[in-house]
């Protein structure tokens, strides 16, 4: 009986031990969720309403300037237009008075985010905390810079017109004839040659220089010493006379 009841006392320790461990399991992660949650409702948070968000879903990234500052959290359409809610998760960023918000293409893989621009006089104008923006759509871009091809294409044909309208008033140039042709090809390796043999002349004359300018300072030279030589030995013989 007495090993009975050292096995129960034992089995009943053991399942006080696990209900312990299951009691601060769950205090850690109530805890957890609980600063979660604080540090959730911390964040600031913007709704705005846009008339179209061309494929805005919930997660999108919010930019400003090029920097991810928060995320999409809700979008929904409220009649005619459409709910936006976003978050900043960025602690230090708060959007100023009279910001644009649009929609813009991101990324190679069709992406959409939500772009925050700084104030300008006419957001600033409109007394709005965030002015809203149509989104820029890429079809929209694509459109312009076709209307920009077809502007170019047009001054180009306005050029070309100009140019043959003044080239009516110009003498038309004479034909050359072969002859000329080959008479100023014969002109021109002339001058050629000419400017061969005259870069060949001033090597020359300047490799002559070279070796007259040594010639002439070996000879200063030799002279110089020759000179304390002949000193040296008039005043040995002055001691010697002496």
């Amino acid at each position: 009986m007495k090993s009975m009841n050292i096995k129960d006392k034992f089995k009943i320790f053991q399942w006080l031990e696990v209900l312990i461990w299951i009691i601060i399991l769950s205090i850690v992660l109530l805890g957890v969720k609980h600063y979660n949650f604080k540090k959730h409702n911390e964040l600031k948070r913007y709704q705005i309403f846009l008339p179209d968000v061309d494929g805005l879903i919930s997660g999108s990234s919010v930019r400003m300037m090029g920097v991810q500052i928060g995320y999409v959290e809700n979008v929904q359409i409220v009649d005619d237009r459409v709910y936006v809610k976003f978050v900043l998760t960025v602690p230090d960023v708060t959007l100023p008075k009279g910001v644009i918000a649009t929609v813009e293409f991101n990324g190679m893989a069709g992406s959409k985010s939500l772009e925050i621009y700084p104030p300008d006089s006419t957001s600033l104008a409109s007394n709005k905390l965030i002015l809203t923006q149509a989104p820029k759509r890429l079809n929209s871009a694509l459109g312009l810079l076709c209307d920009m091809f077809n502007q170019l294409g047009a001054m180009i044909q306005k050029g070309v017109y100009f140019s043959e309208e003044v080239a009516k008033f110009m003498p038309e140039p004479k034909p050359v004839s072969l002859d000329e042709n080959e008479e100023m090809i014969k002109e021109v390796d002339n001058l050629l040659d000419d400017l061969s043999q005259k870069r060949i002349e001033f090597k020359e004359k300047t490799k002559e220089r070279i070796k007259y300018e040594d010639r002439k300072s070996e000879y200063h030279q030799q002279s110089g010493s020759s000179g304390e030589l002949t000193d040296n030995e008039g005043q040995k013989h002055k001691q010697s006379g002496g």
